[in-house]
Parts: C-alpha cells; sequence; structure tokens
C-alpha cells in the first residue's frame, strides 16, 4: 500500500508541472495591484454599435449583389451565352472581394467559396476545388456552360447561407478595423502579382473591389476618425483610384490585367503600402483595447 502510494504522488508531482504549463499557455494572466489582464476579444464599445450594424447591412447587401450575378451566369449558361456568362464572373467575383475580408471573419467560409487550384497539391483535380475559380476555369479553360452552371448554383448556395450568418452576427469593433487595413494588404500579396484571377486576368476588377471595401470601413467610422488622418486616409485612397482611373472600362470594369503598366504597378504599390500604415494606426487613434481588465 505505502509503495502504491509513493508511485501515485511520484506520477502526480510528473504531471503538476505540464498542467501548469498547459494552463499558462492557454490563458496566460498578468497580475497587478488592482487587475488582473487576461489575453481575449473586447466588447465592442456602445458608441460604435449603430456604425457597425449599418457596416453590416451593406456587407450583407453586397453579398445580395454577388447573388444576382451568379444568377446571371446561370441564365447565360442555360442560354449558351459563353461571353456573357464569363463577364457576369468578373462583376460576381468583384462584388465579393468587396467584403471577402469580413467572410474571412466566419470560419472557412472564404476557404469555401474562393479557393485557387494552387492550394492543392493536385491543383484542378483536386475534389475540393470548387467555388469561385472553379467556375472561372471552367469558364474561361473548358468553356464548359453546363459545369459553370452546376457551380454556379452551388455557389449560390454558400452565398445565400453567408447572408444569413453576416446579418445574424455581431462583429466587434477590433475586427473590423483591422479589415479595413487587410483589405489592402491582400492586394500586395496577392493581386499585384496577377495571382487570384489566373485564368480570367481580371486581378484589377478585384484591386478595385479591395480598395473600395477597406473605403468602405473607413467612411463608417469617419466620425470617429481624427479630422487630420481622416483627411490623410481619403487622399490616399484617391490616389490609388486615380491610377486604377486610367484602366476603367464602362460599367465599372477594367482592362485584363496584363495591360498594368509597370510604372502603375510599382506606383500601386508604393501607394498601397503607405495607406496600410495609415490604417495600421486606426486601433490606437480610436483607443480600442485588446485586452480584457477584471478588478480584483
Amino acid at each position: 500500500m505505502k509503495l502504491h502510494r509513493f508511485h501515485t504522488l511520484f506520477l502526480c508531482s510528473l504531471l503538476l508541472p505540464a498542467i501548469s504549463a498547459a494552463h499558462g499557455v492557454r490563458a496566460p494572466i498578468i497580475n497587478s495591484t488592482n487587475a488582473v489582464t487576461a489575453k481575449g476579444d473586447i466588447p465592442t464599445p456602445e458608441k460604435y454599435h449603430s456604425a457597425i450594424r449599418a457596416y453590416q447591412q451593406q456587407v450583407v447587401q453586397q453579398l445580395k449583389t454577388t447573388q444576382q450575378y451568379l444568377d446571371a451566369i446561370v441564365h447565360a449558361s442555360q442560354n449558351g451565352q459563353l461571353l456573357q456568362a464569363q463577364q457576369n464572373y468578373i462583376r460576381a467575383h468583384q462584388s465579393y472581394e468587396q467584403v471577402r475580408v469580413i467572410v474571412k471573419l466566419f470560419g472557412n467560409a472564404d476557404q469555401n467559396i474562393n479557393s485557387r487550384a494552387d492550394y492543392y497539391l493536385q491543383g484542378v483535380s483536386n475534389p475540393n476545388f470548387s467555388g469561385f475559380h472553379r467556375l472561372e476555369y471552367d469558364l474561361f479553360v473548358h468553356k464548359d456552360l453546363q459545369q459553370s452552371q452546376t457551380e454556379a448554383i452551388n455557389l449560390q448556395y454558400e452565398i445565400i447561407d453567408l447572408q444569413k450568418r453576416v446579418a445574424a452576427d455581431e462583429l466587434d469593433i477590433a475586427k473590423i478595423i483591422q479589415s479595413a487595413s487587410d483589405f489592402l494588404e491582400m492586394i500586395l500579396q496577392t493581386k499585384l502579382s496577377g495571382k487570384e484571377n489566373q485564368y480570367s486576368h481580371s486581378d484589377l476588377a478585384d484591386i478595385q473591389a479591395n480598395v473600395s471595401g477597406s473605403a468602405q470601413i473607413v467612411q463608417q467610422l469617419a466620425g470617429f476618425i481624427p479630422a487630420e488622418q481622416r483627411i490623410a486616409l481619403d487622399s490616399g485612397y484617391q490616389q490609388i483610384f486615380a491610377v486604377l482611373r486610367h484602366y476603367q472600362l464602362p460599367q465599372n470594369q477594367y482592362q485584363n490585367f496584363t495591360e498594368l503598366s509597370q510604372t502603375d504597378h510599382d506606383r500601386l504599390y508604393s501607394l498601397l503600402s503607405i495607406q496600410t500604415s495609415r490604417l495600421a494606426q486606426l486601433r490606437a487613434q480610436l483607443g480600442v483595447r485588446i485586452y480584457y481588465k477584471y478588478p480584483h
């Protein structure tokens, strides 16, 4: 009995440090004279609630617009109209890109809707390759209207479900502020290399959509942003849009990405980098905290 108790105590002594360390990783705390601070999301202050609700309504409306373009693809595919289906793919994806960073806040929704073939080792042969870029591949490479119709209908279900999720959820202010910057980071990482729409080469349209999505967030929060910073942000967006206007076509469409000159490419890279830096300051300027504080 004594030997058994010794073994039990010995094993417990070995396990305790591991349990303690695991707890420390899961929920780090900082002790002070009057508070314990733990990592976690901060509840959104009341003053931002109306702006956030208005923005979420805009996101839902944008997703409805995306759905309408998908409807147009289905209709064009049923009637053998390849060019119309291709044009509406560009419009649908451009519409989606205007809210895409917000979609990324909803689990794996964006992965289901917008995965590229190069996400998979098997590329286009992977059975999980679906969504917008599968539709793009079917329209611009295979030019298969029957398969395009099927993929567009599947995408509609995803977009309709997403509308309901966005409308029912409550986005917090810290994530929305971060999204304004993330829209532009996404351009720097993929769009300026032409990596997003590799079959339709419509990345300029998506760049415009991402910049618009970022500006839309800033517009909703305009009343909370210091005047000097707001002027700088407005100027930054205007300069980016000015470069893009050189490539704009009727109905808010854009030239093929291959038409982008190296000079304008470099100009966009510079302007986007500067604007991203400005947006990175918003959290501090708006006083948005990233920790809970619990009094003793």
